[in-house]
């Protein structure tokens, strides 16, 4: 394949179609490559979004079976590449580019150069950007659809060579696309009022510019946020020169947006859409980024598509002129790999909140695992581990983890001060070298240790080992004399709760991490001085943190002695567990207050002095912690009262316990796991030994589960109080 781009078309923004004549073939195969976005249609039908996301100066190879789409003797065939070429969490700074060739019998029939390639001038290109950390707000003009494409619509480009990446395989599987349908539920009348003011950092980086990559608000040609902001809804007003249209989905889905629409004379279209409802209405700025597109059309019949994919429950619908909707709809963009885990249960409120767990993964899983689908799509470390075990478990097995994984192993440095940091997401490109979470580069080496327990890949895990001897060379560059991480540099994140304010000086939670990470580095490296150091690091952790109830989160200097504060958080506690700081063996009564004393079922009545842990990851830390002490009954209620509230309202699990950021978040997915787990007692599956270990004890809840493994699958049985269990593809079964 050869690389092209149109010449003199690298502005941000910029969306061009590739388009050509394919004929009637038995059997074809597209193979090609886009950045950053595609979209493809043949004869005038959508047929697949992409691509799946690789490391700065790679691309992922996508192969599309054509043959179904091939029904007449000559067919159209268009790829709409979108290029944002702006800075995001979601994709790496890189100019654009299309490559393509057409398989068949083993031949190549058309290649790059085949495409004639034209501007999609009905599209907006200076716009508001999104959000931060992604692209731009989507408004179009247009005159008439799209598709069929119109060759005498759009200014033809000249197509010039570009620099071919690196190519890698996709690996994980495609979306199916299918459609997801709204339904009418409120409508009424808009009135318009441009005094409303909606003003924070993001909205004063739109008016700047200033580390957007943008377009500032004075150079835009449409400022759909203000437009949107000065709309207020009212049912109960008559729909004369403004009115809106709300529909819901029934659950939040994740995808691309399609209206059918008929337009009588010029209209405006609007788009707002949202997880939640707030005060009844769809709010676009509910996190306080823009969620909203916008269409003006001349009259005719249009099938609208949205560019990019977004995440909603709720999608309302502005007016400014005669529009008839016929359809609304989502075109699913998820991963299709779940279908063959199933779990229903007696208890319907743990069958809720798995099926929303599951959805929650399915949305976050597509290429990469990324942190919610709306506001950022970003792939994380850390959050990448809980998600990662949710794959294992949805899926059985994990390519999306590999992506993810192998895209860090691509990574190469051009921003830190040490190559052994790494970005807190990728392939996001950082703003400066401070544009980093140390407690993430951590994760990164725990996950790597927890990929090959999961997956028994321990091949793939081997060409990491030089990366992993960087960042613990950066991070012994940080110890002070007792060997403790001091004054960690970059964004040092513990979690979304009071803890993160007790992170300055020496951060125990943060060390409690790094001694999980000698650990693993050991076993990963075969390194028993790195055990041993383990080892010295716990016994200091304990020294100097544990109060005799309670590990204290921080210590500062006072005259340049190490003093510990009296910061105690349930994080930290969840923290020390976790890493096995003490196991309950070697210290009972800590274990007692932890498991009874503390979460959300206990920790006002017993300990209110101790800071209460959020979603991420205090509370996903301590249900992991649950489940592994075999407390089974507390997990499944400490679940039902964090997570029932969120399946019902969304059908998925939330990034906090409040609603001002994401509904929708992909480290929550694990809580499937983790119910199925207790409910059944699961322990865990050994791949290599090809065992799966359950506990004695299970709950007497009438169950059935199915459970796909790597080579096979897993049927789980609970009737009247007794277990059945069988597996297919030579996996054993073994009670301890």
């Amino acid at each position: 394949m050869q690389a092209r781009w149109a010449e003199g078309k690298n502005a941000r923004n910029t969306e061009l179609c590739f388009t050509c004549t394919v004929k009637k073939y038995a059997a074809a195969t597209l193979r090609f490559i886009a950045k950053d976005v595609y979209n493809i249609y043949v004869n005038g039908a959508f047929i697949q979004y992409g691509p799946a996301r690789a490391a700065k100066g790679y691309a992922r190879v996508d192969e599309l079976s054509l043959t179904p789409y091939l029904t007449k003797e000559e067919n159209v065939l268009c790829v709409y590449v979108q290029s944002n070429y702006t800075r995001t969490l979601c994709f790496a700074l890189e100019k654009p580019l299309f490559a393509a060739e057409l398989i068949v019998d083993g031949e190549t029939v058309l290649t790059t150069d085949d495409f004639r390639c034209f501007e999609m001038t009905d599209k907006l290109q200076k716009v508001e950007k999104m959000s931060s950390q992604r692209g731009f707000v989507e408004v179009y003009r247009m005159k008439k659809n799209r598709e069929p494409f119109d060759l005498t619509a759009f200014p033809e480009c000249i197509l010039t060579p570009v620099e071919m990446p690196n190519l890698l395989e996709r690996n994980v599987s495609m979306a199916t696309h299918a459609p997801a349908f709204g339904r009418l539920v409120d409508q009424g009348g808009v009135t318009v009022d441009e005094t409303r003011v909606w003003e924070n950092d993001f909205t004063r980086q739109l008016d700047t510019g200033k580390n957007l990559f943008s377009y500032t608000r004075s150079e835009c040609d449409c400022v759909c946020s203000q437009e949107i902001l000065s709309f207020v809804f009212d049912r109960n007003r008559a729909a004369d020169d403004y009115r809106y249209e709300t529909y819901s989905f029934g659950r939040v889905y994740c995808g691309k947006f399609r209206l059918k629409v008929t337009v009588k004379g010029n209209a405006s279209i609007w788009l707002a859409y949202d997880d939640i409802l707030i005060d009844s209405y769809v709010k676009f700025n509910r996190e306080q980024i823009i969620h909203a597109l916008k269409w003006e059309l001349e009259e005719g019949e249009y099938l609208l598509y949205s560019n990019e994919v977004y995440t909603a429950q709720y999608l309302a619908l502005v007016f400014h002129g005669d529009v008839t909707v016929e359809e609304v709809a989502t075109l699913r963009v998820e991963n299709p790999d779940t279908e063959n885990c199933t779990f229903t249960c007696e208890d319907k409120a743990l069958e809720s909140i798995v099926a929303a767990a599951r959805h929650s993964f399915q949305h976050n899983g597509y290429d990469l695992l990324t942190d919610c689908p709306s506001r950022e799509r970003a792939g994380y470390l850390c959050d990448g581990f809980f998600s990662a075990r949710a794959e294992s478990f949805f899926c059985g097995n994990n390519p999306v983890e590999k992506n993810l994984l192998e895209n860090y192993l691509l990574y190469k440095n051009e921003h830190f001060t040490h190559d052994g940091i790494l970005p807190m997401c990728y392939p996001a490109v950082p703003t400066d070298k401070d544009d980093f979470i140390p407690n993430w580069v951590l994760w990164y080496v725990l996950e790597l240790e927890d990929y090959v327990d999961r997956s028994n890949d321990k091949a793939f895990v081997e060409q990491h080992a030089w990366r992993i001897r960087l960042v613990l060379d950066y991070f012994q560059g940080l110890e002070n004399e007792f060997g403790l991480l001091e004054n960690l540099e970059g964004w040092v994140f513990v979690e979304w709760s009071k803890a993160n304010d007790f992170v300055d000086g020496v951060n125990f939670p943060s060390n409690m991490c790094y001694y999980g990470v000698l650990r693993a580095a050991a076993k990963l490296l075969g390194d028993t001085a790195l055990a041993e150091k383990a080892e010295k690091l716990k016994s200091t952790i304990i020294e100097k943190s544990y109060n005799g109830r309670f590990f204290v989160d921080n210590a500062l200097r006072e005259n340049g002695v190490l003093k510990v504060t009296e910061n105690v958080s349930e994080t930290c506690q969840n923290y020390a567990a976790f890493f096995n700081v003490f196991t309950r063996e070697e210290n009972p009564e800590f274990y007692q207050r932890l498991l009874g004393e503390l979460g959300c079922l206990h920790r006002e009545k017993f300990h209110p002095d101790v800071h209460a842990s959020n979603m991420f990851i205090g509370y996903i830390l301590r249900l992991s912690i649950l489940l592994r002490e075999g407390e089974r009954a507390a997990v499944l209620a400490e679940c039902k009262n964090r997570f029932l509230s969120m399946a019902e309202e969304t059908g998925t699990i939330w990034e906090l316990f409040q609603t001002n950021a994401s509904c929708d978040h992909g480290f929550g997915a694990v809580v499937g796991q983790m119910i199925v787990y207790a409910v059944t007692g699961l322990v865990r599956v050994d791949e290599k030994e090809k065992t799966v270990y359950f506990s004695k004890e299970y709950e007497k809840i009438d169950t059935k589960a199915t459970i796909p493994l790597r080579e096979g699958t897993l049927r789980v049985s609970l009737e009247t109080g007794a277990r059945s269990v069988e597996t297919t593809g030579g996996y054993h079964i073994k009670v301890v």
